[in-house]
């Protein structure tokens, strides 16, 4: 059962009703959330951005008006681009590199095609990061949209994850630092036999089996992402996957620009036996290296869970509690459908009538987990038989009918309108448009259609709807109030009424407030009215257009090979790996079960007690310096199998004598194997021993070039 927190009712119920609030966005249908002045210094980003943008397009052609369907758009095309690669990409170790280096001799097709696929990926993640800033900023998580948030966290993680194994399919520099820092924490969780680490030590150890894996994982990662995103929009009525044909034609050749004018880049040939320096990477996929190779495999887990606790937990960390939802009187519905017609959350389901009313087979009801308390169905119902405890109904009906000489105009203020700060008295005046009795709104969709004509009809000059702007905090409700003044949704206005030129319909966002206070300003003195902020001329327009694309492209081209704060090396690396099984012990001791106290004690039975594997001890030593000195115990789930470790030590460059030294005896003053050679260190570069089950001492170094 869900248990919902009133705020108290907008509209008192006395017999001559008047307003218990003292601001217009105090009658908001959002949660009332901590951090909110911060939230929605954010949210004027957005909005800001959008209004300018508008100005220029209309709202299909508004790129910053469907982020959603922008980043679903550009997933698409990075699918189909990924699946058309397969006719050149080669999914081996060996060759990964060498297929995606042949594509350059195809610039018009292969190359083009992984350049198109590299950036409606960037694009992808960087819409679905702002999207997500929006929201945020919007305080469009909590409530009954916490499932939508957690959805859409679990998308953009599978997105990158998608992104982190494409990088590695290429197999240059930055897929070598991508399998090292994914070893490292993978290499955590006991789910290897040996640690995914030793794959990556030297050239000859990568795993084609293991790289193929990465290959399937990244086409399988999709189909997950397919089914979150039908739970992220299952709430939301008349979803909008995609963006229009013209809107996806016109970022499909933003596209196609970016990518012949800088095709996608391809970085050295990863070697496991040189150490990468001034690497360009993807900032929206490959940032985690920064961690990756400045934090241990521990480290890494404990940043992840606190940052996807954080992340998840947001519905509840800053929510303080739920707007008032809508609630049905079944009594007095006929179950006509519109309120289930346009309900945007699909909240409102159509159930069987329990009462024996005739021809009243199905009533509304609200179902409490879903609704956000937009009260968009409580101007949908024409018998009133839908409201909320914030807001009656009939009393808001009184509320307009009753006014005074001071007052006599109406005005309908959506609470994230340009008018949300206004302040007003329990009469519904305020000093920013006197003359007005102002009711404030959760949404102007709230607003009936039979409301505004009793208050034209109960002597009101004119009724002013003032609604958010060109992304509605409600989705479909301010459009759907635009409909219904204009009599293309019912339930609509009636012109044989009332005179519908007595109602004006304006749109304002909340960054806008002079344009409302002229609008009202203008109505009520009789002279036209700015509806909305008007379209730029075409020349305008144009140059919007061109800025967008070049925005566009500038920072997808600069995030996708931005500069790397990378850990700065001077020095070489000499790395031991070992996989050797220690010596079995057996342990004896006098056996008690066995009474023998009769028996002379140099001849009594010694009965075996226990058998165990020694750990296998490794001494590094470099000019008569000991670097490293540990023992690594044996495996398995008894501790009988091989011991498996991995030391690294950094060198200075030059000329060293390397001593290596490892015992499996269980000796603590000898050693039972040794390796010693004077190896030359290069700055950069890598020199791996590895010590194998057999006892042998195998030296991996880059090869010199020849004079």
């Amino acid at each position: 059962m869900t248990i919902l927190r009133s705020n108290g009712p907008i509209i008192s119920a006395d017999k001559t009703p008047t307003l218990t609030i003292s601001k217009v966005g105090e009658a908001r249908g959002l949660p009332a959330v901590r951090g909110e002045r911060l939230l929605r210094l954010l949210e004027s980003v957005w909005i800001r951005l959008a209004g300018t943008v508008s100005r220029s397009f209309p709202a299909e052609f508004n790129p910053f008006a469907q982020l959603g369907a922008v980043a679903n758009s550009m997933f698409v095309v990075a699918l189909v681009t990924g699946i058309l690669l397969l006719f050149w990409y080669s999914p081996s170790v060996l060759s990964a590199y060498d297929s995606v280096s042949e594509m350059k001799s195809s610039p018009y097709l292969a190359e083009l095609l992984r350049s198109l696929h590299r950036y409606s990926s960037d694009i992808c993640v960087l819409f679905i990061v702002l999207h997500a800033f929006q929201m945020l900023g919007a305080r469009k998580f909590g409530g009954a949209r916490w499932v939508a948030w957690l959805t859409g966290m679990v998308l953009l993680g599978l997105v990158w994850l998608d992104g982190w194994t494409g990088y590695w399919l290429v197999w240059d520099d930055r897929a070598r630092q991508i399998a090292l820092g994914s070893a490292k924490f993978l290499d955590v969780l006991p789910i290897f036999p040996d640690p995914l680490l030793r794959s990556f030590l030297t050239n000859d150890a990568l795993n084609s089996l293991f790289f193929f894996i990465i290959f399937f994982i990244h086409m399988l990662i999709p189909i997950g992402m397919a089914a979150f995103l039908w739970i992220h929009i299952m709430r939301i009525n008349a979803s909008k996957f995609f963006t229009s044909v013209k809107m996806t034609a016109a970022l499909f050749a933003v596209l196609v620009l970016t990518s012949l004018l800088f095709p996608a880049t391809l970085a050295g040939k990863a070697d496991m036996l040189t150490m990468p320096v001034g690497m360009k990477v993807d900032w929206l996929f490959m940032m985690p290296l920064w961690f990756t190779e400045r934090l241990s495999g521990s480290l890494l887990w404990l940043v992840l869970f606190f940052v996807t606790m954080g992340l998840w937990g947001l519905p509840w960390w800053l929510t303080k509690h739920r707007p008032d939802p809508a609630v049905v009187n079944p009594t007095s519905c006929n179950g006509c459908t519109q309120c289930f017609q346009d309900c945007p959350f699909n909240a409102i389901d159509m159930v069987a009538s329990e009462t024996d009313r005739p021809g009243i087979a199905e009533v509304a009801l609200v179902n409490m987990d879903k609704c956000v308390g937009c009260g968009i169905c409580v101007g949908s119902c024409d018998s009133s038989s839908i409201s909320q405890a914030s807001l009656p109904v009939l009393d808001v009906r009184r509320f307009v009918s009753q006014l005074s000489e001071d007052t006599r105009y109406v005005a309908f203020i959506c609470a994230e309108s340009a008018g949300h700060e206004f302040q007003i008295d329990e009469n519904g005046s305020c000093k920013e448009i006197p003359g007005y009795r102002i009711v404030p709104v959760p949404c102007v969709g709230w607003v009936h259609m039979l409301t505004i004509e009793r208050a034209l009809r109960r002597g009101a000059e004119g009724v002013l709807v003032a609604g958010c702007g060109v992304d509605p905090t409600c989705r479909t409700g301010a459009d759907y109030t635009e409909s219904r003044l204009t009599g293309k949704r019912e339930p609509w206005l009636r012109s044989d009424h009332v005179d519908t030129q007595k109602v004006v319909y304006i749109r304002f966002d909340r960054t806008d407030p002079k344009a409302l206070i002229a609008a009202a300003t203008a109505f009520k003195a009789g002279s036209p009215v700015v509806k909305s902020r008007p379209l730029r001329l075409r020349t305008q327009r144009a140059i919007m257009a061109v800025f967008i694309a070049i925005s566009i492209v500038a920072s997808t081209v600069w995030l996708s090979g931005g500069p790397y704060w990378e850990v700065k090396r001077e020095h070489a690396q000499f790395v031991v790996s070992l996989k050797h099984a220690g010596s079995i012990v057996t342990t004896t001791s006098t056996d008690a079960t066995v009474d023998d106290s009769n028996v002379l004690p140099h001849m009594r039975r010694q009965r075996p007690l226990e058998r165990f594997r020694v750990p296998v001890r490794i001494r590094i030593t470099i000019d008569d310096s000991v670097y490293a000195n540990q023992a690594f115990t044996p495996g398995g789930v008894f501790n009988d199998g091989l011991s498996i470790g991995i030391m690294e030590t950094n060198v200075k460059a030059g000329l060293h004598n390397v001593k290596v030294e490892v015992d499996n005896s269980g000796a603590l003053d000898a050693w039972s194997h040794e390796w010693n050679e004077a190896l030359n260190f290069e700055p950069l570069q890598r020199k791996v021993i590895v010590f194998d089950e057999d006892g042998r001492f195998m030296l991996y170094q880059q090869e010199e070039e020849s004079p």
